[in-house]
């Protein structure tokens, strides 16, 4: 079977991140002829030399160390508190809270900048719920009211748990939700830490201008374990993104088309800088 999977137009490891990739299927021409029923693989990306001990320009952002919130500023320690003493945060099953949790999909994308909003489908979106049960998902509910306004879906695998999605409703980022549901799952897996085992928020985002990253190594102390990018194109993708590699600062990043277009060329860009 193929350890290779579809995603966001791109064929992208099913191995876990410090996982030597099985290139047979690059070298044979398998991998673009994988169907998964979403779209055809334009590239497939994958990396190598997972926590090399240098800094590259391509990473995943992990903790593998316990977290101790005394050890952290004055300031952060209040602003998880903040959150943890507004919101619970707890296991759930996803099927138990479907339309509470379209309702937080909804409202977390209304925040979103337009040129890459989605739009939610909303049979799709509880429809795909039942593959959540394979999933470990937790929920934040205002204490106050007990409504749900976060969520969180991670996938759990032998040597580290990967957040697949958190989303939370705007309105309540303003007290805290993202470090109740970040603190809620860190101290949940304390214990495991360090212990061959980690938390993974998945590689360098391109595409989607966040901060959460960022934030996950201010607040969380989360690191960068650095790595080498590859890329293969499928033809002839490959004849493009070195035709418009040269001009690819002019590109317009404010639509959608060239958003995608930008990014792709920006991966190629940190390709090209660490071969």
């Amino acid at each position: 079977m193929m350890k290779w999977k579809y995603y966001n137009y791109a064929m992208i490891p099913a191995t876990e991140p410090h996982e030597d990739v099985d290139l047979e299927p690059i070298m044979n021409g398998m991998i673009w002829k994988s169907r998964e029923g979403r779209g055809i693989p334009l590239l497939a990306r994958w990396t190598s030399d997972f926590d090399c001990g240098y800094e590259t320009q391509w990473w995943y952002v992990i903790k593998d160390t316990s977290f101790d919130i005394s050890k952290l500023k004055a300031k952060r320690r209040y602003e998880i508190n903040k959150g943890k003493k507004k919101f619970d945060v707890r296991r759930i099953k996803a099927a138990d809270y479907a339309d509470e949790l379209l309702d937080v999909q909804i409202a977390a994308f209304s925040g979103w900048p337009e040129k890459y909003r989605p739009t939610v489908d909303a049979e799709k979106f509880k429809a795909g719920l039942a593959s959540w049960d394979e999933k470990v998902v937790y929920g934040g509910f205002d204490k106050d009211i007990g409504i749900l306004v976060a969520y969180a879906c991670l996938t759990e695998y032998e040597h580290h748990i990967e957040f697949t999605v958190l989303r939370a409703d705007p309105h309540a980022e303003k007290f805290g939700i993202n470090a109740a549901m970040v603190a809620a799952i860190v101290e949940d897996y304390n214990d495991r830490l360090s212990k061959d085992f980690y938390i993974c928020d998945g590689a360098r985002s391109i595409r989607h201008e966040t901060s959460f990253q960022d934030y996950l190594e201010k607040y969380f102390e989360f690191r960068k374990a650095y790595c080498r990018l590859n890329i293969r194109y499928r033809f002839p993708v490959g004849v493009a993104v070195s035709m418009l590699y040269p001009i690819r600062n002019w590109i317009n990043k404010d639509k959608k088309l060239g958003s995608l277009v930008y990014s792709l060329l920006q991966m190629e860009e940190i390709r090209r800088d660490i071969s």
